[in-house]
């Protein structure tokens, strides 16, 4: 059993989940056990990884009624779907009696809904008629449906997705928006705390400086961070339980690196550390090259540093140059030796700074994102193909001047923060 499985949540108290999102399921489950639904089924839609499955298996758990699952492996064309699903969400199950003053008896789950595919032919589709047939169960159902999905967008481009999506309360499973707002804290701190739980059951050191590294490469995909998570813990040793015993055997991260390098001064401990790292060697290189500054005193020990450096980069371009990436190995060699060309050590504490052209990409690649899937929605909006709308998105702009237009495309888009931001832009 892998970890992610083993600590799967298990209660609503496990989820790492916003309190919003969280708030907006509740409501939805709330008025089935009212009986009273307004909206048929739940899709929660967001990338793989960030626990839309599991949340919908605890809210089943959470409720004391069963989960009937179906996952993108089984064939789900409209026999299959009229087989299963109907009989599921329209009667009982003869295993399951009381379900106290819960409305409903059972939870149906479409796992992986947008990969239902509606074909005119099993030989060309394989799915085909899946959806039409999931429309009619979501509108006939006796029984909370929740339906998962990565790409709500696509999925909202198919006929018959249609009546599916009027009959469902549709929620963005993102935990938050955006780098120091409250939920993301809030993840944060939840985060931390499952970490530790597990790194004390699993017999495992925990640092809690590796959370903001797991944010930062991961977001909010708890399975990947949880992966990530245990690679970077170590095992406790017993007959050596010292905290260097801990770091020395926990892959090494850039600000450990980076401050072996400038403040430890030991060539063989750099070199040990870089090769337990989880971090790229061009990385290694500009997060040296933003920092060194700060680390010397003398401008004459920043020219030398700077040329250990440039000679570093040669060998990285030669990585590219001939397809040859031992070159790698080099480059990491020489910039690990940078400290030996400062003679005048900065014998202060220095807050290393993340390198701005990591982050100026990082920008450029959300910000290209954001536009691709602004005009994907629009041109969907307009039936017009997304080259058409992208060469006059100064028009769409110059429209959401009008507060009255942008909140009426706000809300028929259901644009995010970095979407609306493209839109402002004159």
């Amino acid at each position: 059993m892998t970890i992610v499985e083993k600590y799967r949540a298990e209660s609503i108290q496990d989820l790492i989940i916003s309190k919003k999102i969280l708030e907006e399921i509740n409501s939805w489950l709330n008025l089935w056990r009212e009986g009273t639904p307004t909206k048929k089924a739940l899709i929660l839609y967001g990338p793989p990884g960030t626990g839309k499955t599991t949340t919908a298996l605890v809210l089943a758990k959470e409720a004391g009624v069963p989960i009937i699952e179906m996952n993108a492996s089984d064939t789900r064309n409209s026999d299959w779907m009229k087989r299963i699903a109907l009989m599921a969400s329209l009667y009982g199950d003869i295993t399951y009696s009381d379900a106290g003053e819960t409305k409903f008896n059972k939870i149906i789950l479409v796992d992986e809904a947008d990969n239902i595919f509606e074909g005119k032919s099993k030989d060309k589709g394989g799915d085909s008629g899946g959806l039409t047939e999931l429309s009619r169960i979501v509108s006939r159902t006796n029984n909370p449906i929740i339906l998962t999905m990565n790409d709500f967008y696509e999925f909202r481009r198919k006929p018959a997705a249609r009546e599916i999506i009027n009959n469902s309360l549709v929620v963005e499973f993102r935990q938050f928006k955006r780098k120091n707002d409250l939920d993301y804290r809030n993840f944060r701190n939840r985060l931390q705390e499952r970490l530790s739980f597990i790194a004390k059951n699993e017999g495992l050191v925990f640092r809690p400086e590796i959370t903001d590294r797991l944010l930062e490469r991961n977001r909010d995909d708890i399975r990947a961070i949880l992966n990530d998570a245990i690679s970077m813990m170590s095992y406790r040793d017993d007959a050596n339980s010292s905290a260097e015993a801990g770091i020395r055997d926990a892959v090494s991260g850039i600000y450990d690196v980076i401050h072996s390098t400038f403040k430890g001064r030991n060539y063989e401990m750099i070199l040990s550390e870089l090769m337990e790292k989880d971090f790229t060697t061009e990385d290694y290189l500009m997060w040296l090259d933003s920092n060194l500054p700060s680390e010397t005193k003398d401008p004459s020990d920043m020219v030398s540093a700077y040329e250990i450096l440039a000679l570093a980069d040669i060998f990285v371009g030669r990585v590219i140059k001939k397809q040859h990436y031992a070159f790698k190995g080099y480059a990491e060699e020489i910039a690990a030796g940078v400290f030996t060309a400062i003679k005048n050590v900065n014998d202060k504490y220095v807050k290393y700074e993340f390198p701005s052209y990591i982050m100026k990409m990082s920008r450029m690649r959300d910000g290209r994102e954001g536009r691709r899937y602004l005009v994907s929605k629009l041109a969907r909006l307009t039936h017009s193909g997304s080259s058409r709308v992208s060469s006059n998105l100064w028009f769409f702009q110059h429209l959401s001047k009008n507060r009255i237009n942008l909140q009426e495309m706000q809300e028929r888009l259901n644009l995010s923060e970095k979407e609306l931001s493209i839109l402002r832009k004159s």
